[in-house]
């Protein structure tokens, strides 16, 4: 098969017609994320995303079904209840932005219509930009707060999300969230539009310190050992081996990109993943707390890290604060 992007729509009108046509309780079914962007692509590799909004309980969080080693439909379901009420929608940065502009495959009466037209109404007033940005700020802030008084709460895959949450607070003040191959990648562009380039220093020192490009060459073998031996039955569907590709793919690409230290963001995050695995041997963990060391990540370097968090957090805070009192 051709991997194209027509090529690729397809696969999700026929996975919709297949899968959620027939079943009573599919209220609609979306396509959704890098797909429909201009180019979802990062080495030939990319995901379907299907968003499936379900009548009563969904019979699961997220499934993931492989296509080839670069390419597998990553579908998640989601309860109709969550978007009974439109409205509440413009402040949440998730489900907000995936009714802004959808590809709609399927739906049952005009559910979709409805709550897409009132979704877009105000979306982008100050008031609706602050509560998207506050939706990511105050977990990113309680996480830091709780990794402050309980230093064992304080391990990477916490850190990390807390640093993602962080980061998108910036980002959705002019945009939609960005997502987890290209956090790093696109977040200078997001922190420029505020005027304010430091943040990309700021975001690094939460997990990178003065670690260079040299890390994530120097890791890349463990890290792929790591998920080859915890993707076939994770923890986490993020970390599912028939995504292996789709991380490596695209962290060779940042790799040659004119900033390549945004490929550690997506190494780190499913690195972290994979240690919370049951199938993360010992011969893993070695490889993976000699990078926490260097990285400044481990028990001794924790304290400094989340400082860094800390000191980002109240950038952010003050950011906040002077655009809520000009608009």
């Amino acid at each position: 098969m051709r991997t194209t992007q027509d090529a690729l729509l397809k696969i999700a009108k026929d996975t919709a017609e297949k899968a959620f046509v027939p079943n009573p309780n599919v209220t609609a079914a979306f396509l959704v994320g890098s797909m429909l962007s201009d180019n979802p692509f990062m080495g030939n590799a990319t995901d379907i995303d299907l968003l499936v909004i379900y009548k009563g309980e969904p019979p699961r969080e997220r499934e993931v079904l492989k296509i080839s080693n670069e390419i597998h439909v990553d579908i998640r379901y989601e309860p109709a209840a969550a978007y009974a009420q439109p409205r509440e929608l413009r402040g949440d940065p998730w489900r907000g932005y995936n009714m802004w502009d959808p590809h709609l495959l399927h739906q049952k009466g005009r559910f979709f219509e409805y709550t897409q037209s009132i979704v877009r109404s105000q979306f982008d007033d100050p008031a609706n930009r602050l509560k998207r940005a506050y939706a990511f700020s105050a977990p990113a802030r309680s996480a830091w707060t709780e990794m402050q008084l309980d230093a064992p709460r304080a391990q990477p895959v916490r850190l990390l999300n807390a640093a993602a949450n962080a980061a998108n607070t910036v980002a959705v003040l002019s945009g939609s969230p960005l997502p987890e191959r290209r956090l790093l990648a696109e977040f200078p562009e997001r922190a420029a539009r505020l005027e304010n380039p430091d943040l990309v220093r700021g975001l690094l020192d939460i997990f990178a310190g003065q670690v260079t490009v040299d890390f994530v060459n120097e890791w890349l073998p463990a890290w792929e050992a790591a998920l080859n031996a915890c993707g076939h039955r994770p923890a986490d569907t993020s970390i599912h081996i028939a995504r292996l590709g789709y991380y490596k793919n695209a962290i060779q690409v940042l790799l040659q990109s004119d900033f390549p230290l945004a490929a550690i963001w997506p190494m780190l995050c499913t690195w972290a993943l994979a240690a919370e695995s049951e199938a993360f041997g010992p011969e893993h963990g070695k490889a993976w707390s000699a990078a926490l060391k260097q990285l400044g990540m481990d028990p001794g370097g924790m304290s400094a890290r989340l400082e860094a968090l800390d000191h980002f957090l109240d950038t952010l805070e003050e950011t906040l604060e002077q655009i809520a009192a000009h608009s």
